[in-house]
């Protein structure tokens, strides 16, 4: 019986069993765990590509050094490590989108407050200096910052409701990253510095 190789050429019985010995002379590869790990450090950094987990406006270098660390701290070996380590990092990357978020809340409640409250005109078109400005020559920063919380007290809730969402993630990010310490070290583990 002949099979047909890549290069649509007839290969003999003979010509496989070779190709089979030559693959058998070359090794099988890593066995253990942690070699298999080693030489599989790239296909998983590739499954964690930033593609995956950033939006419009994030940097992916920053997201790219912060993926990085994680896997080089956690070290994963096994294959439920590596998920794991995954959802660490889809939730430690959303816990520091989640900040961003906030600061953006409290930057457009901030041109608001400005613009409706101390009548300046065309807030939000300013950059972020022209703001500062205006704030220091208000004298009163703590005042502007009290008004944009009373309002969003008073109106939907929104900055709660974004505390609520962070102090889901942060519980839910400990508690896999106890799971995996747990996995990988067989106990609590504390990071030592």
């Amino acid at each position: 019986m002949s099979n047909f190789d890549e290069n649509n050429g007839i290969e003999s019985k003979d010509s496989f069993n070779k190709i089979l010995v030559n693959r058998a002379k070359k090794g099988k590869g890593p066995t253990t765990e942690r070699a298999k790990y080693q030489v599989s450090k790239n296909s998983i950094k590739d499954g964690f590509r930033s593609k995956r987990f950033i939006i419009y406006g994030e940097n992916r270098k920053e997201f790219e050094r912060y993926r990085d660390e994680i896997l080089k701290d956690l070290d994963p070996i096994t294959p439920i490590q590596i998920d794991m380590c995954f959802h660490l990092i889809q939730n430690g990357w959303n816990i520091r989108r989640l900040n961003n978020l906030r600061n953006g809340l409290y930057n457009i409640e901030i041109k608001s407050v400005l613009e409706n409250s101390y009548n300046y005109e065309h807030v939000h078109l300013k950059q972020h200096g022209e703001i500062r400005k205006i704030l220091n020559e208000l004298g009163n920063k703590d005042e502007v910052l009290g008004m944009v919380f009373a309002r969003d007290c008073i109106s939907s809730g929104t900055q709660s409701r974004l505390t609520s969402i962070e102090n889901s993630m942060h519980a839910k990010f400990y508690r896999i990253y106890r799971e995996y310490m747990l996995d990988r070290f067989g106990r609590e583990y504390h990071h030592e510095k």
